[in-house]
């Protein structure tokens, strides 16, 4: 209940209301050719979002040493994957967290709309904690 991979598109856990979806750094040709899924707003927005009408925190897979991410720089895998609609941002290599800081940073004082974005994964995710009762105010 708590977690859902992307990898196989089965909307079961998200109709059973799983507050997470954990999004796969595979590439599927037939939604989106030209993104890993963890980078395509296709994937993220339209088909998760969208249509099948997820509505929690989308995590992503490692963005930290995942073969399929090596091309890109740290700063480009939490930007890239931001963009897309993703929210939370997973990485076994944190030597690669400042650099991700940074460029998120970076961005959000010069993009009104990406600014948004991470305003909107703040809260999700703070809602999700709140639901899991991992959330005091006092």
């Amino acid at each position: 209940r708590w977690l859902v991979h992307c990898q196989a598109f089965d909307p079961s856990g998200i109709k059973s209301g799983a507050p997470f979806v954990m999004m796969s750094s595979a590439t599927y040709s037939k939604i989106d050719a030209h993104h890993i899924a963890a980078f395509s707003p296709t994937v993220i927005r339209k088909l998760l979002r969208t249509q099948l009408g997820f509505k929690g925190v989308v995590i992503s897979d490692d963005l930290g040493q995942a073969v399929a991410v090596r091309s890109f720089t740290p700063g480009q895998r939490a930007v890239n994957f931001l963009s897309a609609g993703g929210n939370m941002i997973l990485t076994v290599k944190a030597s690669t967290v400042p650099a991700m800081t940074q460029a998120v940073s970076a961005r959000m004082k010069t993009d009104a709309a990406f600014r948004a974005d991470v305003a909107d994964s703040v809260h999700r995710i703070l809602a999700a904690k709140s639901a899991a009762g991992l959330l005091s105010c006092g």
